[in-house]
């Protein structure tokens, strides 16, 4: 499982360049139907939009990536915006930057650089979610060591369940390439009275600051 990041939620940022309009839209998809039905509710939206200019990258290692120009001169505005979520490693994205012409040509460059500002704003903008892949560890106790352990936990920054029986379990959702560390402090947290069992392994959707 790989590690990866995408936007949480759809956002949109407005920018002005020689009093053309860029409206730049940023939507989280996971499938190619879902980035064209993106890409038609946006159509539909800004209908009267000199251009809808496109790009998006699907898959953990961005391994589908389409963009279109949308009407703009070949190479100046889907490529630079795919470009952006590229460098940025953000995938399962779709951005869309709607141009409204002001009346001022802003030429091949201009055109490049007012397309790769949108999309970098919107996406420096808008909430992340990080994807890890997390291995889920049951950790049971008795109620005596359950105030020391959830306080290492919270410090810690561990994301982790409780349940309250006769003893105290927790599900504990670990990095995988922190379980012997984790294990040992648990041991040593609990002087050895403890049980440890892994359980699955999956993707967990953690916040995400840039």
């Amino acid at each position: 499982m790989k590690s990866y990041i995408t936007v949480a939620k759809e956002h949109r940022i407005e920018y002005i360049v020689e009093k053309s309009r860029f409206i730049a839209t940023a939507i989280p998809c996971e499938t190619e139907e879902e980035a064209q039905a993106g890409i038609a509710r946006i159509n539909k939206e800004f209908w009267d939009a000199t251009h809808n200019c496109t790009a998006y990258a699907l898959g953990p290692g961005q391994e589908q990536q389409r963009s279109s120009d949308n009407g703009e001169p070949s190479g100046t505005a889907g490529k630079p915006m795919l470009e952006v979520l590229k460098k940025t490693g953000i995938t399962n994205t779709l951005i869309v930057v709607t141009r409204y012409f002001g009346g001022i040509k802003l030429g091949a460059g201009g055109l490049i650089r007012a397309y790769s500002h949108s999309a970098a704003e919107v996406i420096h903008d808008a909430p992340k979610t990080l994807y890890a892949p997390r291995q889920i560890v049951a950790l049971t106790i008795d109620y005596s060591y359950y105030g020391a352990i959830e306080r290492f936990l919270q410090e810690q920054g561990y994301h982790y369940e409780s349940e309250f029986a006769e003893q105290v379990r927790l599900l504990i959702y670990v990095d995988p390439a922190d379980i012997n560390t984790l294990a040992t402090t648990m041991t040593n947290l609990t002087n050895g009275q403890q049980t440890w069992e892994p359980l699955e392994e999956k993707m967990v959707a953690l916040p995400y600051n840039d």
